[in-house]
């Protein structure tokens, strides 16, 4: 589509010459046109609120506020550790490790400052809506200066699990898993991201991964006639879907997002975040794994992951399930699905003969890949592909995270820190 705010095209082609703005007017990723003193002043004002999006930033450590189309710098004078906190929290970030007041070493020229509101609090949640630009310079002279740590993903630390890997022979796999279908149980623990979306007397209806304390991804398709918050529920930390145990938590669900390009007809942009109604409790069966980073991707005929509670044949196991798969190429993936396009939103994995694909019922559960240190990184929602009672099976076909995580990004600090 042109001018919608999502590039398709190469070189952005189809989002260029979309409108015409004032002077004073900064343009929105959707083509609206905004008054630049609105910009980042933590309310939204586009309609998709990309005026309030990276507006705060670190560099070098020091804190870094855009403000009126320009950069400016935080006066130190009445800044607190609440502030802190939330300039670690609103990027993402863990707590702060170090937070110093540094003296401005500029001599020449003058510096843009703003300075913390005296009534901050009623100002939004956002670290910008709390920061005020004033008539007279920082009278310390001292910017904001904040080290935040990493938070913690992809580990899984229940019962000191040996790495999940098996021997290879020139490049392949001597004892391939038998798929989702044929069925390998997970041991309690393994996956700790991996959660149920329920709903009603139905019960379990998706998978979906725990990214954040509050936040967990799952399909578009999973809430296809049945989009209301308060119809799901997610339950995390548990391996038997009919016994959940005392490792398990339930959460109730406070928003969903479905990505506004999710297509029906051809499953793609198959993506929704879903807000969690209270934060959890982070144990070792329960705890999210990392996001990609926007450029990254697993490499064609590399070996990841797929869990879920699939068929298996004419029933659904109780117990989560666990397989590995081949990474395959999106020209490789074409050539399986003549009457479907594969597109850059789409991640491709599975045996050629289709032995180990995941299956309905995990719609959603993660595919992720391991890097040397251990960690694991979520590349692939399960989106659809090869049906488990078909006669032709081919590769499973995923939702491509890393294609989206900006737009995962966005959602969660739209709906955590921007106000109407």
């Amino acid at each position: 589509m042109i001018c919608d705010g999502f590039p398709d095209c190469p070189l952005l082609v189809d989002e260029a010459n979309c409108t015409v703005c004032q002077d004073n007017e900064l343009s929105c990723k959707n083509h609206q046109c905004v008054h630049r003193t609105l910009w980042c002043d933590g309310k939204r004002h586009c309609s998709d609120s990309s005026d309030e999006w990276d507006c705060v930033s670190l560099t070098d450590s020091v804190l870094t506020v855009f403000r009126t189309a320009a950069e400016y710098q935080v006066c130190a004078d009445e800044w607190n550790q609440e502030l802190s906190n939330l300039t670690c929290s609103q990027l993402g970030l863990g707590p702060p490790s170090s937070v110093s007041m540094v003296t401005d070493q500029l001599v020449t020229g003058r510096r843009r400052w703003l300075h913390v509101h005296p009534e901050r609090r009623e100002r939004g949640t956002a670290l910008q809506g709390r920061l005020e630009k004033r008539s007279h310079a920082c009278h310390s002279r001292r910017r904001v200066s904040v080290l935040c740590s990493r938070e913690e993903c992809g580990r899984r630390p229940a019962a000191g699990l040996p790495p999940l890997r098996q021997k290879r022979i020139l490049g392949d796999v001597v004892s391939r898993q038998k798929r989702i279908l044929g069925g390998r149980v997970s041991r309690k623990g393994a996956w700790p991201w991996q959660c149920s979306l329920q709903s009603g007397p139905s019960g379990h209806v998706c998978g979906c991964v725990l990214i954040g304390r509050r936040w967990a991804l799952t399909v578009a398709h999973c809430f296809e006639g049945r989009e209301g918050a308060d119809l799901w529920k997610v339950v995390l930390g548990l391996n038997n879907l009919d016994h959940p145990g005392g490792n398990s938590q339930t959460r109730g669900v406070k928003s969903i997002v479905v990505h506004p390009r999710y297509n029906r007809a051809v499953v793609d942009y198959d993506i929704s975040v879903v807000q969690l109604d209270s934060e959890i409790e982070e144990t070792e069966f329960v705890r999210p794994v990392c996001l990609p980073d926007i450029s990254q991707l697993p490499l064609p005929d590399s070996y990841c992951f797929i869990t879920g509670w699939g068929h298996m044949g004419n029933r659904m196991p109780f117990k989560l399930q666990e397989g590995e798969v081949r990474i395959i190429s999106l020209s490789q993936c074409q050539s399986y699905f003549d009457m479907k396009t594969i597109t850059p939103r789409m991640l491709c994995a599975g045996y050629e003969a289709g032995t180990v694909d995941s299956c309905m019922g995990d719609s959603g559960g993660p595919l992720v890949c391991s890097d040397a240190s251990g960690r694991w990184t979520l590349f692939g929602l399960t989106s659809w592909g090869s049906v488990c009672f078909s006669k032709v099976l081919g590769p499973g076909v995923y939702s491509n995270v890393t294609h989206f995580t900006s737009w995962i990004q966005q959602q969660i600090y739209t709906h955590t820190y921007l106000s109407d």
